[in-house]
């Protein structure tokens, strides 16, 4: 069954069935399109004062500005998000939450041979805070931890997923390798010739964990605003003045959480590439469907490929998938 040509797999050409299954395609991000979602609110208008001022409501600036009010609750803090919580990469993404700092255990050995003990540590503790932080302040996210599975579809990919897990046993890491005959009994595709398996990492809904922390971000006194791109930073040495269409925060720090949006802290934008792909899911599944894949872990799945694919299941029975097939327009 093992096979290593996968074009058969892939086709720029549409068929008549995959035209047909197309037919109710709807266009709309999956996260975001969900009754919890929360209200839209208010664009800062005038000139306000604080301790802290977090640019983005994504990941980064959420996480920033709770942990800097439960840090020091007297600090106050303000949120400024240019279009709505968690509209961009935070809640278009797959979900996948691994405890991961180097891209890859093979990829760490090369480059931080002397650090990267401690840089596996540092992320298993990262990932466990994150978990632990979800269950403290009971969000429903639909966290779990499912394991992750890296699968070979190239023939070359099964000697590098084998070497990758060795090095990971030999720092302790819980990482298996399992040949084309295990991995194809555990989900049913021929095109896969082996895998990795990692248990240590966890799939989430994105969006659900964003509002989430922007819920706790709201209760601990954090005041946000979003529809407020900030057009551009002053520091006068002593403070930080941002100014945005319709009014200006006056800061004593600030927080750059933009992600790969073009930098307003111009010496950044050199150490920024916007990267991204396309993500479609199926419609939910049925009995008989999920049992024709196999898939019982219900682990979130990705090639070996450095343009990779990778697709995972939902709380509600569809798969989304995802990779590289993303088209970047010049200019």
């Amino acid at each position: 069954m093992a096979r290593s040509d996968v074009t058969g797999f892939f086709s720029d050409t549409p068929t008549a069935a995959s035209t047909l299954s197309l037919r109710s395609l709807q266009s709309a991000v999956f996260w975001l399109d969900d009754p919890a979602r929360p209200a839209a609110m208010a664009p800062l208008g005038g000139r306000i004062v604080c301790d802290l001022l977090v640019v983005g409501g994504g990941f980064s600036g959420l996480w920033s500005a709770l942990l800097a009010k439960e840090a020091d609750p007297g600090r106050d803090v303000v949120l400024l998000e240019a279009s709505r919580i968690a509209d961009a990469a935070t809640g278009r993404n797959g979900g996948f939450v691994s405890p991961s700092l180097t891209h890859g255990i093979r990829n760490g050995a090369q480059r931080w041979p002397a650090d990267l003990g401690t840089l596996l540590r540092l992320g298993h503790e990262n990932l466990d805070a994150i978990e632990a932080t979800i269950a403290r302040l009971g969000i429903d996210c639909d966290f779990r931890r499912s394991g992750e599975i890296t699968v070979a579809v190239q023939d070359y990919q099964v000697g590098e997923l084998r070497e990758a897990a060795q090095c990971a046993a030999g720092y302790g890491e819980a990482v298996d390798f399992l040949d084309g005959e295990r991995m194809r009994a555990r989900v049913h595709s021929a095109s896969y010739l082996g895998a990795s398996t990692d248990q240590a990492v966890a799939l989430v809904n994105p969006a659900r964990l964003a509002w989430g922390l922007l819920e706790a971000c709201q209760a601990s006194g954090v005041r946000v605003f979003e529809h407020s791109p900030v057009l551009g930073l002053t520091d006068d040495g002593s403070e930080v003045t941002a100014t945005t269409a319709q009014g200006r925060v006056v800061a004593r720090r600030v927080a750059v959480a933009t992600n790969a949006f073009p930098a307003i802290v111009r010496q950044a934008a050199k150490y920024v590439v916007p990267v991204y792909d396309y993500v479609l899911m199926t419609e939910p599944l049925s009995v008989g469907q999920w049992s024709s894949i196999g898939w019982h872990g219900r682990e979130g799945i990705g090639d070996a490929g450095n343009q990779f694919h990778y697709y995972r299941p939902t709380a509600d029975g569809r798969i989304l998938w995802g990779g590289y097939d993303a088209v970047y327009h010049r200019g």
